[in-house]
């Protein structure tokens, strides 16, 4: 776990279970993301498809922090 997922107070308040759900969405997601861009031949600018990930992503994880 990265420095930053130990230092949140919301997320050390989530059962084990529930962090490990929360690191897997995290990390099968943002890779998921990259393979969809380049299998549809890197069309996109890297930095808006990184952009508009973080968003999403961002969206569904502070929703779950804060339930």
């Amino acid at each position: 776990m990265s420095k930053s997922w130990g230092s949140s107070p919301q997320f050390n308040r989530l059962e084990d279970w529930k962090k490990q759900i929360l690191l897997n969405y995290v990390e099968q997601t943002g890779l998921t993301i990259y393979q969809q861009w380049s299998l549809n031949g890197r069309k996109e600018n890297i930095d808006d498809v990184i952009k508009a990930a973080q968003k999403l992503m961002r969206g569904g994880v502070d929703k779950f922090l804060n339930e």
